[in-house]
């Protein structure tokens, strides 16, 4: 089995990302895609071995878990894309109620999953934790 740091690594390659996106978009990856035949199949491999991409005939898919780690990365980038929303919520902090902290958080991101994560993620760090 692939570790979590292995497959982080096949991901912070620009050209494993590239392939991805291609397969995504229905094209197939081709050697003349890329700089040298070395790097696309040697990324090819990588995705191959991190289970992430499978050849189907002619052609590649994305896997059970390469479809997991697709919708991953395409929050990640979304993320990024609002990198500065993200500080404006890290500035506000606890200097406002959590009611209008939310109310922020709504009218600032647009995604669900990512307000829901940066709701549910300050009730979790509100929680008393249990030292017992």
């Amino acid at each position: 089995m692939i570790s979590l740091s292995e497959i982080f690594s096949v991901l912070s390659d620009d050209d494993s990302l590239r392939i991805i996106q291609m397969i995504v978009d229905h094209r197939d990856p081709k050697i003349t895609d890329f700089e040298s035949p070395k790097r696309y199949y040697t990324r090819l491999s990588k995705l191959k071995n991190a289970l992430i991409v499978r050849r189907k005939g002619r052609s590649y898919e994305l896997t059970a878990f390469g479809s997991v780690i697709y919708d991953i990365i395409e929050t990640v980038k979304l993320a990024h894309e609002l990198h500065w929303k993200l500080q404006v919520i890290d500035a506000i902090g606890d200097r406002v109620p959590d009611a209008e902290r939310q109310q922020i958080i709504e009218s600032l991101i647009p995604d669900k999953s990512i307000r829901k994560t940066l709701i549910e993620t300050r009730l979790a760090n509100l929680e008393p934790i249990n030292v017992d």
